[in-house]
């Protein structure tokens, strides 16, 4: 949509359930906040584990495909 851009893409999360079925929109932001988290530990936190990436990696397609139609 236009405008967009300048948008985080926290808010665009947000406002998937405007936009998407609840189920769609609840699946992305739990993974997107998993992901946030995996990016954004620190030093003295224990990172997500191997498993737990490609957990959240796997759950990405399926997001895309769902917000792609």
């Amino acid at each position: 949509m236009p405008g967009l851009a300048g948008i985080t893409t926290r808010a665009k999360v947000l406002c998937l359930r405007c936009y998407t079925v609840a189920t769609t929109a609840r699946r992305t932001n739990a993974v997107w906040s998993h992901l946030c988290l995996g990016c954004h530990y620190h030093q003295y936190e224990i990172g997500p584990t191997r498993d737990q990436d490609r957990a959240w990696r796997a759950e990405v397609g399926p997001r895309v495909e769902d917000l792609s139609r």
